[in-house]
Protein backbone atom coordinates (compact mmCIF):
# COMPACT_ATOMS: atom_id res chain seq x y z
CA UNK A 1 0.00 0.00 0.00
CA UNK A 2 1.46 3.68 -0.91
CA UNK A 3 0.53 7.20 -0.55
CA UNK A 4 0.87 10.14 -2.73
CA UNK A 5 2.01 13.70 -2.23
CA UNK A 6 -0.39 16.53 -2.95
CA UNK A 7 0.76 17.24 -6.24
CA UNK A 8 -0.31 13.65 -7.43
CA UNK A 9 -4.39 14.92 -6.77
CA UNK A 10 -3.91 17.10 -9.88
CA UNK A 11 -2.94 14.83 -12.43
CA UNK A 12 -4.76 12.22 -11.12
CA UNK A 13 -7.72 14.63 -12.23
CA UNK A 14 -6.38 15.58 -15.66
CA UNK A 15 -5.60 11.99 -16.45
CA UNK A 16 -9.24 11.53 -15.36
CA UNK A 17 -10.66 13.82 -17.94
CA UNK A 18 -7.40 13.75 -20.90
CA UNK A 19 -7.68 9.32 -20.82
CA UNK A 20 -10.89 8.11 -19.67
CA UNK A 21 -13.50 11.09 -20.26
CA UNK A 22 -14.76 11.74 -16.29
CA UNK A 23 -15.14 15.36 -15.71
CA UNK A 24 -13.79 16.87 -12.66
CA UNK A 25 -17.49 17.95 -11.73
CA UNK A 26 -18.39 13.88 -12.00
CA UNK A 27 -15.35 13.29 -8.80
CA UNK A 28 -16.83 15.77 -7.30
CA UNK A 29 -19.97 14.55 -7.53
CA UNK A 30 -18.56 11.03 -6.58
CA UNK A 31 -16.83 12.25 -3.76
CA UNK A 32 -19.61 14.24 -2.26
CA UNK A 33 -21.42 10.88 -2.31
CA UNK A 34 -18.49 8.85 -1.07
CA UNK A 35 -18.55 11.27 1.69
CA UNK A 36 -22.08 10.95 2.25
CA UNK A 37 -22.04 7.44 2.16
CA UNK A 38 -19.25 7.07 4.87
CA UNK A 39 -21.26 9.64 6.98
CA UNK A 40 -24.48 7.85 7.00
CA UNK A 41 -25.16 6.04 10.54
CA UNK A 42 -22.41 8.35 11.94
CA UNK A 43 -25.34 11.15 11.59
CA UNK A 44 -29.04 11.16 12.44
CA UNK A 45 -31.94 14.11 11.49
CA UNK A 46 -31.50 15.39 14.78
CA UNK A 47 -28.08 16.47 14.33
CA UNK A 48 -27.62 20.04 14.00
CA UNK A 49 -24.61 20.02 10.90
CA UNK A 50 -22.43 22.62 9.58
CA UNK A 51 -20.37 21.99 6.95
CA UNK A 52 -17.24 25.36 6.35
CA UNK A 53 -16.00 25.89 2.59
CA UNK A 54 -13.34 27.29 1.31
CA UNK A 55 -12.86 28.76 -2.34
CA UNK A 56 -11.45 25.74 -4.14
CA UNK A 57 -12.14 22.56 -5.22
CA UNK A 58 -12.48 21.08 -1.28
CA UNK A 59 -15.31 23.58 -0.73
CA UNK A 60 -17.16 22.35 -3.81
CA UNK A 61 -16.86 19.16 -2.44
CA UNK A 62 -18.64 21.02 0.85
CA UNK A 63 -20.97 22.63 -1.14
CA UNK A 64 -21.88 19.25 -3.09
CA UNK A 65 -22.16 17.27 0.23
CA UNK A 66 -24.49 19.97 1.47
CA UNK A 67 -26.87 19.51 -1.44
CA UNK A 68 -26.98 16.29 -0.70
CA UNK A 69 -27.77 16.18 2.89
CA UNK A 70 -30.18 18.83 2.42
CA UNK A 71 -31.92 16.51 -0.56
CA UNK A 72 -31.56 13.32 2.55
CA UNK A 73 -33.78 16.14 4.96
CA UNK A 74 -30.68 16.37 7.05
CA UNK A 75 -30.82 20.09 9.14
CA UNK A 76 -27.49 21.09 7.71
CA UNK A 77 -25.97 24.63 7.14
CA UNK A 78 -23.06 25.82 4.88
CA UNK A 79 -20.78 28.23 5.45
CA UNK A 80 -18.67 30.35 3.11
CA UNK A 81 -15.30 31.13 5.21
CA UNK A 82 -13.96 33.46 2.48
CA UNK A 83 -17.23 35.09 1.69
CA UNK A 84 -16.36 34.89 -2.03
CA UNK A 85 -17.26 32.44 -4.74
CA UNK A 86 -15.12 29.63 -5.37
CA UNK A 87 -12.10 30.00 -7.03
CA UNK A 88 -12.40 26.78 -9.64
CA UNK A 89 -14.87 26.39 -12.17
CA UNK A 90 -16.36 23.29 -10.89
CA UNK A 91 -16.40 24.42 -7.43
CA UNK A 92 -18.14 27.55 -8.68
CA UNK A 93 -20.56 24.90 -10.63
CA UNK A 94 -21.48 23.23 -7.42
CA UNK A 95 -22.10 26.46 -5.34
CA UNK A 96 -23.81 28.32 -8.40
CA UNK A 97 -26.41 25.01 -7.94
CA UNK A 98 -26.62 24.92 -4.44
CA UNK A 99 -28.05 28.44 -4.81
CA UNK A 100 -30.55 27.67 -7.49
CA UNK A 101 -31.85 25.20 -4.87
CA UNK A 102 -32.39 28.14 -2.91
CA UNK A 103 -30.34 27.22 0.15
CA UNK A 104 -29.24 30.03 2.18
CA UNK A 105 -25.00 30.07 2.56
CA UNK A 106 -24.19 31.61 5.78
CA UNK A 107 -20.95 34.50 5.18
CA UNK A 108 -18.27 33.75 7.80
CA UNK A 109 -20.12 36.68 10.35
CA UNK A 110 -23.20 34.24 11.23
CA UNK A 111 -20.52 31.15 11.25
CA UNK A 112 -19.61 31.44 15.01
CA UNK A 113 -23.20 31.07 16.37
CA UNK A 114 -24.31 28.26 14.10
CA UNK A 115 -20.75 26.43 14.61
CA UNK A 116 -21.57 26.99 18.95
CA UNK A 117 -24.98 24.86 17.97
CA UNK A 118 -23.50 22.44 15.62
CA UNK A 119 -23.58 18.53 17.07
CA UNK A 120 -21.65 17.36 13.30
CA UNK A 121 -19.26 19.88 11.78
CA UNK A 122 -17.55 19.45 8.49
CA UNK A 123 -14.25 20.80 7.16
CA UNK A 124 -13.97 21.46 3.70
CA UNK A 125 -12.09 24.57 3.40
CA UNK A 126 -8.21 23.58 2.19
CA UNK A 127 -7.53 20.06 1.41
CA UNK A 128 -4.83 18.78 0.65
CA UNK A 129 -3.10 22.02 -1.79
CA UNK A 130 -2.39 23.44 1.54
CA UNK A 131 0.75 24.97 2.32
CA UNK A 132 2.23 27.50 4.68
CA UNK A 133 -0.03 28.59 8.10
CA UNK A 134 -3.21 29.64 8.80
CA UNK A 135 -2.48 32.73 10.33
CA UNK A 136 -3.84 32.87 14.63
CA UNK A 137 -5.23 36.05 14.07
CA UNK A 138 -7.10 35.69 10.81
CA UNK A 139 -10.78 34.88 10.85
CA UNK A 140 -10.17 31.37 9.21
CA UNK A 141 -8.22 30.67 12.64
CA UNK A 142 -10.97 31.75 14.96
CA UNK A 143 -13.35 30.24 12.48
CA UNK A 144 -11.45 26.44 12.72
CA UNK A 145 -10.41 27.60 17.03
CA UNK A 146 -14.37 27.79 17.47
CA UNK A 147 -14.40 24.54 15.95
CA UNK A 148 -11.73 22.68 17.55
CA UNK A 149 -13.14 24.26 21.00
CA UNK A 150 -16.74 22.37 20.72
CA UNK A 151 -16.20 20.01 22.76
CA UNK A 152 -19.89 18.14 22.26
CA UNK A 153 -19.71 17.59 18.33
CA UNK A 154 -18.45 15.42 15.84
CA UNK A 155 -15.24 17.12 14.15
CA UNK A 156 -15.06 15.53 10.10
CA UNK A 157 -12.45 16.69 7.48
CA UNK A 158 -13.29 16.26 3.55
CA UNK A 159 -9.55 14.57 2.00
CA UNK A 160 -7.73 16.34 4.92
CA UNK A 161 -7.89 18.85 7.86
CA UNK A 162 -7.56 22.24 7.08
CA UNK A 163 -4.20 23.76 7.90
CA UNK A 164 -2.08 20.67 7.84
CA UNK A 165 0.27 20.15 4.78
CA UNK A 166 -0.19 16.86 3.44
CA UNK A 167 3.22 16.22 1.80
CA UNK A 168 5.95 16.42 5.04
CA UNK A 169 3.06 16.39 8.16
CA UNK A 170 3.91 19.44 9.57
CA UNK A 171 1.80 22.02 11.08
CA UNK A 172 2.85 25.92 10.90
CA UNK A 173 -0.30 27.24 12.82
CA UNK A 174 -3.83 26.85 13.42
CA UNK A 175 -5.36 23.40 12.25
CA UNK A 176 -8.81 22.07 12.08
CA UNK A 177 -8.67 18.95 14.44
CA UNK A 178 -10.55 16.23 13.48
CA UNK A 179 -12.33 12.85 15.00
CA UNK A 180 -12.21 11.36 11.28
CA UNK A 181 -11.05 12.33 8.02
CA UNK A 182 -12.64 11.43 4.63
CA UNK A 183 -9.34 10.84 2.73
CA UNK A 184 -10.04 10.98 -0.79
CA UNK A 185 -8.95 8.64 -3.67
CA UNK A 186 -5.23 8.08 -2.17
CA UNK A 187 -3.70 8.28 1.19
CA UNK A 188 -1.63 11.65 1.51
CA UNK A 189 1.88 11.12 2.76
CA UNK A 190 1.49 14.24 5.28
CA UNK A 191 -1.78 12.98 7.24
CA UNK A 192 0.00 9.53 7.90
CA UNK A 193 2.38 10.92 10.41
CA UNK A 194 2.89 13.30 12.97
CA UNK A 195 2.08 16.26 14.14
CA UNK A 196 -0.08 16.70 11.27
CA UNK A 197 -1.32 12.69 11.61
CA UNK A 198 -2.52 13.86 15.22
CA UNK A 199 -4.81 16.38 13.46
CA UNK A 200 -6.74 13.83 11.51
CA UNK A 201 -8.16 11.41 13.87
CA UNK A 202 -9.63 7.73 12.32
CA UNK A 203 -8.59 7.98 8.42
CA UNK A 204 -10.85 6.17 5.80
CA UNK A 205 -10.20 6.20 2.53
CA UNK A 206 -12.67 6.28 0.07
CA UNK A 207 -13.01 5.49 -3.80
CA UNK A 208 -13.98 8.45 -5.91
CA UNK A 209 -14.12 6.90 -9.30
CA UNK A 210 -10.75 6.51 -10.63
CA UNK A 211 -10.08 3.50 -12.82
CA UNK A 212 -7.63 1.27 -11.37
CA UNK A 213 -5.19 1.97 -13.89
CA UNK A 214 -5.32 5.76 -14.11
CA UNK A 215 -4.54 4.61 -10.03
CA UNK A 216 -1.60 2.58 -11.34
CA UNK A 217 -0.29 5.53 -13.18
CA UNK A 218 -0.12 8.08 -10.37
CA UNK A 219 3.64 8.45 -8.55
CA UNK A 220 3.63 6.63 -5.21
CA UNK A 221 5.22 9.07 -2.36
CA UNK A 222 5.78 6.79 0.68
CA UNK A 223 5.44 2.77 1.48
CA UNK A 224 2.17 1.98 4.02
CA UNK A 225 3.92 -1.44 4.81
CA UNK A 226 1.30 -4.08 5.38
CA UNK A 227 1.44 -7.83 5.38
CA UNK A 228 1.18 -8.33 1.03
CA UNK A 229 4.51 -6.11 0.89
CA UNK A 230 6.07 -8.45 3.43
CA UNK A 231 5.21 -11.32 1.41
CA UNK A 232 6.62 -9.55 -1.30
CA UNK A 233 10.19 -9.29 0.38
CA UNK A 234 11.03 -11.73 3.53
CA UNK A 235 13.19 -14.53 2.16
CA UNK A 236 12.14 -17.89 1.15
CA UNK A 237 12.87 -20.90 3.03
CA UNK A 238 12.59 -24.15 0.73
CA UNK A 239 13.04 -27.08 2.63
CA UNK A 240 16.70 -28.20 1.22
CA UNK A 241 18.46 -25.69 3.04
CA UNK A 242 21.01 -25.22 6.05
CA UNK A 243 21.79 -22.46 9.09
CA UNK A 244 24.57 -20.77 6.00
CA UNK A 245 21.49 -19.83 4.02
CA UNK A 246 20.27 -17.51 6.27
CA UNK A 247 22.90 -15.57 7.23
CA UNK A 248 25.46 -14.85 10.14
CA UNK A 249 24.87 -11.96 12.57
CA UNK A 250 27.48 -10.40 14.41
CA UNK A 251 26.64 -8.57 17.66
CA UNK A 252 28.63 -6.37 19.04
CA UNK A 253 26.37 -5.61 21.75
CA UNK A 254 25.77 -5.38 25.90
CA UNK A 255 28.21 -4.78 28.73
CA UNK A 256 28.01 -6.13 32.23
CA UNK A 257 25.51 -4.02 33.74
CA UNK A 258 23.38 -3.38 30.45
CA UNK A 259 23.61 -6.98 29.37
CA UNK A 260 19.30 -7.13 28.86
CA UNK A 261 19.40 -5.03 25.73
CA UNK A 262 22.25 -7.30 24.31
CA UNK A 263 19.71 -10.73 25.29
CA UNK A 264 16.61 -8.43 23.65
CA UNK A 265 18.28 -8.03 20.59
CA UNK A 266 19.80 -11.58 20.35
CA UNK A 267 16.31 -13.37 20.67
CA UNK A 268 14.49 -11.04 18.45
CA UNK A 269 17.24 -11.85 15.92
CA UNK A 270 17.29 -15.81 16.42
CA UNK A 271 13.07 -15.84 16.51
CA UNK A 272 13.29 -13.99 12.99
CA UNK A 273 15.16 -17.10 11.84
CA UNK A 274 18.88 -15.85 11.14
CA UNK A 275 21.51 -18.81 10.77
CA UNK A 276 23.63 -18.25 12.86
CA UNK A 277 24.22 -15.00 15.47
CA UNK A 278 27.73 -14.27 17.33
CA UNK A 279 27.94 -12.21 20.31
CA UNK A 280 31.47 -10.60 20.62
CA UNK A 281 32.18 -9.09 23.84
CA UNK A 282 34.21 -9.05 26.99
CA UNK A 283 34.37 -12.41 28.99
CA UNK A 284 32.48 -10.82 32.09
CA UNK A 285 29.50 -9.49 29.70
CA UNK A 286 29.56 -12.61 28.18
CA UNK A 287 29.42 -15.23 31.05
CA UNK A 288 25.92 -13.26 31.94
CA UNK A 289 24.83 -13.74 28.62
CA UNK A 290 25.27 -16.82 28.79
CA UNK A 291 22.47 -17.81 31.51
CA UNK A 292 20.20 -16.51 29.20
CA UNK A 293 20.76 -17.80 25.66
CA UNK A 294 21.48 -20.82 24.42
CA UNK A 295 21.74 -20.72 20.84
CA UNK A 296 24.53 -17.82 20.11
CA UNK A 297 28.30 -18.58 19.53
CA UNK A 298 29.66 -16.18 22.05
CA UNK A 299 33.28 -14.98 20.95
CA UNK A 300 35.46 -12.98 24.11
CA UNK A 301 36.87 -9.57 23.14
CA UNK A 302 38.54 -6.84 25.25
CA UNK A 303 38.10 -4.06 23.72
CA UNK A 304 41.27 -2.73 25.74
CA UNK A 305 43.89 -4.72 24.19
CA UNK A 306 45.64 -3.75 21.20
CA UNK A 307 44.38 -6.83 19.20
CA UNK A 308 40.85 -5.89 19.51
CA UNK A 309 40.04 -3.94 16.00
CA UNK A 310 41.86 -6.25 14.33
CA UNK A 311 39.93 -9.10 16.28
CA UNK A 312 36.90 -7.51 15.61
CA UNK A 313 37.54 -6.96 11.86
CA UNK A 314 38.50 -10.61 11.67
CA UNK A 315 35.00 -11.30 13.11
CA UNK A 316 33.30 -9.27 10.97
CA UNK A 317 34.51 -11.30 7.95
CA UNK A 318 32.26 -14.05 8.51
CA UNK A 319 29.20 -12.28 8.66
CA UNK A 320 26.67 -11.05 6.63
CA UNK A 321 25.28 -8.30 8.81
CA UNK A 322 26.58 -6.29 12.17
CA UNK A 323 24.74 -4.74 14.64
CA UNK A 324 26.32 -2.14 16.94
CA UNK A 325 25.15 -0.95 20.01
CA UNK A 326 22.11 -2.07 22.07
CA UNK A 327 23.53 -1.73 25.70
CA UNK A 328 27.28 -1.66 24.61
CA UNK A 329 27.87 1.91 27.06
CA UNK A 330 30.36 4.80 26.36
CA UNK A 331 33.78 3.92 27.67
CA UNK A 332 36.17 5.18 24.85
CA UNK A 333 37.78 2.30 24.03
CA UNK A 334 34.33 0.88 22.42
CA UNK A 335 33.69 3.91 20.66
CA UNK A 336 37.09 3.75 19.23
CA UNK A 337 35.96 0.07 18.12
CA UNK A 338 32.79 1.05 16.40
CA UNK A 339 34.58 3.52 14.47
CA UNK A 340 36.82 0.73 13.15
CA UNK A 341 34.29 -1.34 12.14
CA UNK A 342 32.33 1.12 10.29
CA UNK A 343 35.17 2.46 8.60
CA UNK A 344 36.83 -1.09 7.60
CA UNK A 345 34.28 -4.08 7.73
CA UNK A 346 33.45 -4.40 4.14
CA UNK A 347 29.54 -6.03 5.34
CA UNK A 348 25.99 -3.87 6.18
CA UNK A 349 25.59 -2.50 9.23
CA UNK A 350 23.03 -1.77 11.57
CA UNK A 351 23.52 1.07 14.71
CA UNK A 352 21.49 1.38 17.40
CA UNK A 353 21.40 3.03 20.81
CA UNK A 354 25.21 3.51 22.08
CA UNK A 355 26.12 2.65 18.31
CA UNK A 356 24.48 5.94 17.61
CA UNK A 357 25.90 8.00 20.30
CA UNK A 358 29.07 7.11 19.46
CA UNK A 359 28.89 7.74 15.94
CA UNK A 360 27.33 11.36 17.30
CA UNK A 361 30.40 12.30 18.09
CA UNK A 362 32.30 11.42 14.79
CA UNK A 363 29.33 11.55 12.11
CA UNK A 364 31.33 11.59 8.91
CA UNK A 365 32.36 8.47 9.58
CA UNK A 366 29.29 7.19 7.96
CA UNK A 367 30.55 8.31 5.20
CA UNK A 368 33.64 5.55 5.18
CA UNK A 369 30.99 2.70 5.69
CA UNK A 370 31.16 0.47 2.49
CA UNK A 371 27.79 -0.83 2.91
CA UNK A 372 24.28 1.36 3.12
CA UNK A 373 24.48 1.43 7.00
CA UNK A 374 20.64 1.66 9.12
CA UNK A 375 20.30 4.16 11.87
CA UNK A 376 17.31 2.73 14.78
CA UNK A 377 17.64 6.45 17.09
CA UNK A 378 14.44 7.52 18.71
CA UNK A 379 14.02 11.42 18.82
CA UNK A 380 16.92 12.11 21.43
CA UNK A 381 19.27 9.99 19.92
CA UNK A 382 18.44 11.92 16.24
CA UNK A 383 18.71 15.32 18.45
CA UNK A 384 22.14 14.08 18.94
CA UNK A 385 22.95 12.90 15.53
CA UNK A 386 21.58 16.30 13.64
CA UNK A 387 22.38 18.84 16.74
CA UNK A 388 18.44 19.75 16.40
CA UNK A 389 16.25 19.74 19.76
CA UNK A 390 13.68 17.26 19.96
CA UNK A 391 11.03 19.81 19.03
CA UNK A 392 12.40 20.83 16.10
CA UNK A 393 12.57 17.00 15.11
CA UNK A 394 8.96 16.20 15.97
CA UNK A 395 7.64 19.18 14.23
CA UNK A 396 9.05 17.65 10.88
CA UNK A 397 9.85 14.16 11.19
CA UNK A 398 9.60 13.72 7.28
CA UNK A 399 11.60 15.84 6.16
CA UNK A 400 14.40 15.33 8.94
CA UNK A 401 14.64 12.34 8.04
CA UNK A 402 14.99 11.86 4.35
CA UNK A 403 17.42 14.67 4.49
CA UNK A 404 19.45 13.06 6.98
CA UNK A 405 19.39 9.53 4.97
CA UNK A 406 20.59 11.24 1.54
CA UNK A 407 23.26 13.13 3.79
CA UNK A 408 24.78 10.39 5.05
CA UNK A 409 23.90 7.90 2.29
CA UNK A 410 22.08 5.83 5.35
CA UNK A 411 19.01 4.16 6.00
CA UNK A 412 17.43 5.78 8.71
CA UNK A 413 14.34 4.37 11.14
CA UNK A 414 13.05 7.17 13.01
CA UNK A 415 11.51 5.96 15.77
CA UNK A 416 8.09 6.87 17.51
CA UNK A 417 4.56 7.07 17.14
CA UNK A 418 3.85 6.65 13.22
CA UNK A 419 7.52 5.54 12.63
CA UNK A 420 9.08 6.84 9.40
CA UNK A 421 11.94 4.84 7.48
CA UNK A 422 13.70 6.76 4.90
CA UNK A 423 16.59 5.61 2.69
CA UNK A 424 19.61 7.24 0.59
CA UNK A 425 17.72 7.44 -2.93
CA UNK A 426 14.65 9.19 -1.72
CA UNK A 427 12.80 5.79 -0.35
CA UNK A 428 10.12 6.83 2.52
CA UNK A 429 7.71 4.52 4.51
CA UNK A 430 5.76 5.40 7.04
CA UNK A 431 4.23 2.52 9.35
CA UNK A 432 0.90 3.40 10.74
CA UNK A 433 0.63 0.27 13.03
CA UNK A 434 2.11 0.12 16.40
CA UNK A 435 1.25 2.23 19.51
CA UNK A 436 1.83 3.26 23.21
CA UNK A 437 2.70 -0.41 24.50
CA UNK A 438 6.08 0.05 22.68
CA UNK A 439 7.19 3.00 25.03
CA UNK A 440 8.70 0.77 27.09
CA UNK A 441 13.00 0.50 27.37
CA UNK A 442 13.66 -2.61 25.39
CA UNK A 443 11.59 -2.28 22.60
CA UNK A 444 14.39 -0.79 20.57
CA UNK A 445 17.14 -3.57 21.64
CA UNK A 446 13.93 -5.91 19.73
CA UNK A 447 13.68 -4.20 16.65
CA UNK A 448 17.37 -3.37 16.39
CA UNK A 449 18.03 -7.58 16.31
CA UNK A 450 15.21 -7.71 14.10
CA UNK A 451 16.41 -5.68 11.50
CA UNK A 452 19.92 -6.85 11.68
CA UNK A 453 18.67 -10.21 11.61
CA UNK A 454 16.49 -9.68 8.11
CA UNK A 455 20.13 -7.74 7.10
CA UNK A 456 21.68 -10.39 7.37
CA UNK A 457 19.88 -13.06 5.98
CA UNK A 458 19.90 -11.10 2.68
CA UNK A 459 17.30 -8.61 2.33
CA UNK A 460 18.28 -4.73 1.31
CA UNK A 461 18.96 -1.99 3.88
CA UNK A 462 15.26 -0.42 3.11
CA UNK A 463 13.33 -3.85 2.91
CA UNK A 464 15.29 -5.17 5.74
CA UNK A 465 14.39 -1.80 8.09
CA UNK A 466 10.58 -1.19 6.64
CA UNK A 467 9.93 -4.60 7.29
CA UNK A 468 11.28 -4.62 10.87
CA UNK A 469 9.34 -1.69 11.66
CA UNK A 470 5.87 -3.38 10.27
CA UNK A 471 6.53 -6.69 12.31
CA UNK A 472 7.82 -4.75 15.74
CA UNK A 473 4.24 -2.60 15.43
CA UNK A 474 1.96 -5.25 14.68
CA UNK A 475 3.19 -7.50 17.12
CA UNK A 476 2.86 -4.39 19.44
CA UNK A 477 -0.91 -4.37 18.63
CA UNK A 478 -1.48 -8.12 18.97
CA UNK A 479 0.06 -7.95 22.44
CA UNK A 480 -1.70 -4.83 23.46
CA UNK A 481 -4.97 -6.59 22.57
CA UNK A 482 -4.17 -10.01 23.96
CA UNK A 483 -2.61 -8.40 27.06
CA UNK A 484 -2.79 -4.83 27.16
CA UNK A 485 -0.68 -1.86 25.79
CA UNK A 486 0.66 -1.21 29.38
CA UNK A 487 0.92 -5.09 30.50
CA UNK A 488 3.08 -6.56 28.15
CA UNK A 489 6.70 -6.55 27.91
CA UNK A 490 9.59 -5.84 25.23
CA UNK A 491 10.64 -9.35 25.94
CA UNK A 492 7.24 -10.93 24.19
CA UNK A 493 7.79 -9.22 21.32
CA UNK A 494 10.37 -11.46 19.74
CA UNK A 495 7.82 -14.44 19.84
CA UNK A 496 4.85 -12.80 18.73
CA UNK A 497 7.08 -11.50 15.92
CA UNK A 498 8.19 -14.96 15.25
CA UNK A 499 3.70 -16.03 15.39
CA UNK A 500 3.72 -13.32 11.96
CA UNK A 501 6.71 -15.17 10.32
CA UNK A 502 5.67 -17.41 7.17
Amino acid sequence: MYSVAPQAIKLADSLAGSEYGISELTLMKNAASACFNALYGKISSKDSIVILCGKGNNGGDGYELCRILKKEWFNVTCINVFDCEPSTQTAKAVYNNLLTEGVTILTSNEAPIAIKNASVIIDAIFGVGFYGSIEKNSTTAKLISLCNSNDNCLRVAIDAPSGINCLDGTVKGTAFSAHLTLTLAFYKTGTLSYPAREYCGKIQLLKIGFPKELEEKIPKHALIPDFEYIKSVLPKRPANTHKGNYGRLLMFCASEFMTGAGILAANAALRSGVGLLNIARDIHTLKILQHHLTEPVFSPIDTASESAENDLISLSQKATAILIGCGLGNCEHDKKAVFSLISTSQKPIILDADGINAVSQNIMVLKEAKEVAILTPHPLEFSRLTGKSVEEIQADRINLATSFSKQYGCVLILKGACTVIAGPEGELAVCTCGGAGLSKGGSGDVLAGLCSSLRAQGMSAFDSAVCSVFLHAKAADILSSEISSSGFLPSDLPLAIAKLLP
